[in-house]
This record gives structure tokens, C-alpha cells and sequence, in this order.
């Protein structure tokens, strides 16, 4: 599965081009799926010009600070999650009505690990709309 930065849509399998836009993934492909890089200007085994668009690159910066939010979060659940579970296996061990407050504390900590699952999804809404504003202001200066 693929995501494509510039839709924003994803695409199942291990696809070259994505079924919403048409870009290629991270190179560009001559009408022979030869794969070239992004800076191509010629397809270097065939010599075709007519190359694929390829979404746009995704900065560094976005990519790690994604992967770092993502470690950072995990690991502070996790701190979280190991005294809250001892404490309702010691009482599930020993046949003890679960407390209240434990009850909602391990709902709130359900619900935070589910965020958690979905933090990389909205990496990948955030990061088209940046790369859009960018190029729209590239453009802009363009023009004057």
C-alpha cells in the first residue's frame, strides 16, 4: 500500500502510479516502467523524454519529526500503561471488583493508544497541505 503526497489518496499493493492522480511514486517512469530518478530528465536505459510526474518529495524535517512524535507519544504510553495494567491483573489475580477510577483510567488509556495508532494518518493529511502551501508560495514569487 502507498501513499501519494500529492492527493492524498492511497493506493493498495505495491502500485507504480497512484490510481488517484496519476504521479508516480518517488521516481519518474518513461511509457517502458523504466525507473529513472526524480531529477531525470531522460529515461537512461531507453532514452524516452516522455518521463512520469512523480508526487511530491516529502522534506526530511516532516519525516522525522512524524517518527519522532510517534516514538515520543508510544513511549509515554507505554510508561503509562505498565503500572495500570499490574494494578488490574493484581486485581483480576486476586477475584477484586475492578475500582472505578481504574476502569476509566484504562478506557481513557484505550482511547489514547487508539490516537496513537492514528498519528500517522495525520501526518499524511498535514503534510500535502504544507507541500501545497509551499509550492502555491514558490509560484506566487514567481510571478512578480
Amino acid at each position: 500500500m502507498k501513499y501519494c503526497y500529492a492527493c492524498g489518496h492511497t493506493t493498495g499493493g505495491e502500485p507504480l502510479f497512484c490510481n488517484s492522480c496519476g504521479c508516480s511514486y518517488d521516481v519518474k517512469l518513461c511509457p517502458k516502467l523504466h525507473a529513472n530518478p526524480r531529477t531525470a530528465e531522460a529515461c537512461s536505459r531507453c532514452g524516452s523524454r516522455d518521463l512520469s510526474n512523480p508526487q511530491p518529495r516529502t522534506p526530511l524535517s516532516w519525516r522525522l519529526l512524524a517518527l519522532l512524535a510517534q516514538a515520543l507519544l508510544g513511549f509515554l504510553l507505554l510508561c503509562l500503561s505498565v503500572p495500570l495494567l499490574a494494578a488490574l491483573f493484581h486485581d483480576l489475580a486476586r477475584n477484586l471488583p475492578i475500582p472505578e477510577p481504574l476502569a476509566v483510567q484504562i478506557c481513557t488509556l484505550i482511547i489514547l493508544w487508539i490516537s496513537w495508532m492514528l498519528l500517522p494518518l495525520a501526518f499524511r493529511r498535514i503534510i500535502p497541505r504544507s507541500l501545497t502551501r509551499k509550492s502555491d508560495s514558490f509560484h506566487s514569487h514567481d510571478h512578480r
